[in-house]
């Protein structure tokens, strides 16, 4: 793909695409650590399961994490929550309202806004959340083995496979693919600095042009501020990201090792359980 950083668009988003880049990292190595404290309570969750079929359960769960089609839908489940996050309001509001609306044309004088958003969001929570799930080969055993696994324990073992998968896929895809976004975006600061000082001259010389129309000048206004704030916060942001990348390789080959340690630690209590060696 070719780089956007000649677009201004694009440099004035820049630094806050820094951050987010940095954060990103750092809220999936705290979620894989989240997750991998739980490992340890699995076995004693469960009461009386076929301790090899857990065993199948938690391999499966593990690889899923890192497969293709769990990484692809991944992504789109991602993208699906990133969107409605941010569009959240206007979506609610226009839903809300129709149904406002068609309860007041039944003459129900009642506030289905609420409970509307409400439901709105639980449903596709749910749908992403089972979305995921159909490229978790994990569950697709869970399903096929629920009488050896034993009813009474499927609620929990979905669970356990989806957070296995879950941490198996940021220990090992997520935080790698940050760092490969961190370092582009970093050998694109030079051009996108480039592209906020053209852009401030060319905003700065509409203002000044008599002939602009005033639509004109306030629509080059508004350009020049937001390239002023991302010029103004743009040096130190490259060098935040500096700083993290030099540490990057070092705490995803600890995080891994975390993972994997807990992963191990896991198998082995099962082990212990089935009788295995």
């Amino acid at each position: 793909m070719a780089s956007s950083a000649g677009q201004e668009g694009y440099a004035a988003r820049f630094p806050d695409e820094l951050s987010r880049a940095r954060d990103r990292f750092v809220i999936a190595e705290a979620k894989v650590r989240e997750l991998t404290l739980k490992f340890s309570d699995y076995p004693a969750a469960l009461d009386k399961p076929d301790w090899n079929g857990v065993l199948e359960v938690v391999a499966a769960a593990d690889q899923a994490g890192r497969s293709s089609a769990y990484v692809a839908r991944a992504a789109e489940v991602e993208g699906v929550r990133s969107f409605f996050d941010d569009e959240k309001s206007e979506i609610e509001k226009k839903v809300g309202g129709a149904a406002n609306y068609a309860a007041k044309q039944k003459g129900c004088e009642v506030d289905a806004y609420s409970p509307t958003a409400r439901a709105l969001e639980t449903s596709m929570d749910k749908q992403l959340e089972k979305r995921l799930r159909e490229r978790n080969e994990a569950q697709a055993y869970i399903e096929s083995h629920s009488d050896a696994l034993g009813k009474q324990n499927l609620d929990k073992l979905i669970t356990q496979a989806d957070e296995i998968a879950q941490a198996s896929y940021l220990a090992h895809i997520d935080v790698v693919a940050t760092k490969a976004r961190l370092d582009r975006l970093l050998r694109e600061a030079s051009e996108v600095r480039s592209t906020l000082d053209r852009s401030i001259q060319a905003a700065e010389a509409t203002i000044a042009d008599a002939r602009a129309s005033s639509a004109t000048k306030q629509t080059a206004k508004a350009h020049l501020e937001a390239d002023q704030a991302a010029k103004g916060k743009l040096d130190a942001e490259v060098e935040q990201g500096k700083q993290a990348l030099q540490v990057l390789d070092d705490r995803i080959g600890k995080l891994q090792a975390e993972y994997r340690g807990a992963l191990d630690a896991l198998v082995q209590a099962l082990k212990k359980k089935s009788g295995a060696t």
